[in-house]
């Protein structure tokens, strides 16, 4: 298992576990599971209407055969890189600069995903092993339809604690924001700017602290002699304020 680094819109990388084999391949057989049951109910379901051969044959490929060859690749993108099999174990996938991928993204992983199922071991030793050997010699663990379009497997487990995220309660009415600036950053910005404060704390990486506090500064033309951290602490604060004061 290893890190990668992906740049943000603050010019400052953020770390993301990679998703181990182990984690994948689990990932896989849950989504296999569901396929399976699937096809049973489906086809038990096709049996007992004793419909005529050629009838049972297009029904089998219309709502048998299709949803299964489609199934990653409509629910990754209906799910935002995630099936039902990856979002239990906490895996997703992203682009390699750290946005959801595109369509064109998602087709190429499903396309290699073909020949690299590992539903093939019985049949095409080769095709199997292309994957395995791949996702063992790649740094980020890819396979290799993840090399060809650019993306990447992560592991996204959180505690989901509201301390997480960027939520702070502003209620008081005698709070006075200092940076009315701020709104123009969005609540992904926002996500960053958070996670990337709560990691210098957590390390007491001042330096991080500062280029963090650099850049906010830079991109909303901020001057302000506070602290790197309170300035940070802030900053949060007001978007806060200024997020929810009509609500």
């Amino acid at each position: 298992m290893s890190n990668i680094k992906i740049p943000t819109s603050f010019n400052i990388d953020l770390e993301f576990e990679t998703a181990d084999v182990m984690k994948r391949f689990l990932a896989w057989l849950i989504d296999f599971a569901i396929r399976l049951c699937y096809y049973l109910i489906v086809y038990m379901v096709l049996v007992s209407f004793h419909f005529s051969s050629t009838t049972t044959l297009v029904l089998s490929i219309l709502i048998l055969s299709i949803p299964l060859m489609l199934y990653f690749l409509v629910l990754e993108i209906a799910m935002g890189g995630q099936t039902p099999g990856k979002k239990l174990l906490h895996l997703k996938v992203v682009s390699l600069t750290g946005n959801q991928p595109t369509v064109s993204q998602h087709l190429i992983r499903w396309i290699f995903r073909m020949i690299e199922s590992p539903l093939l071991f019985f049949m095409f030793l080769i095709p199997v092993i292309i994957p395995i050997v791949a996702i063992a010699r790649t740094p980020y663990s890819q396979r290799l339809g993840d090399v060809v379009a650019g993306t990447i497997v992560i592991s996204i487990k959180r505690t989901g604690s509201i301390e997480e995220t960027i939520f702070r309660d502003m209620s008081a009415t005698d709070y006075q924001p200092q940076f009315p600036q701020i709104t123009r950053l969005s609540d992904r910005d926002m996500n960053k700017v958070k996670e990337l404060l709560d990691k210098a704390l957590k390390a007491k990486d001042e330096v991080l602290a500062a280029k963090v506090a650099h850049r906010v500064k830079e991109v909303l033309h901020i001057q302000s002699d506070l602290p790197n951290t309170s300035f940070l602490e802030t900053v949060l604060n007001d978007y806060n304020y200024y997020t929810t004061k009509d609500n």
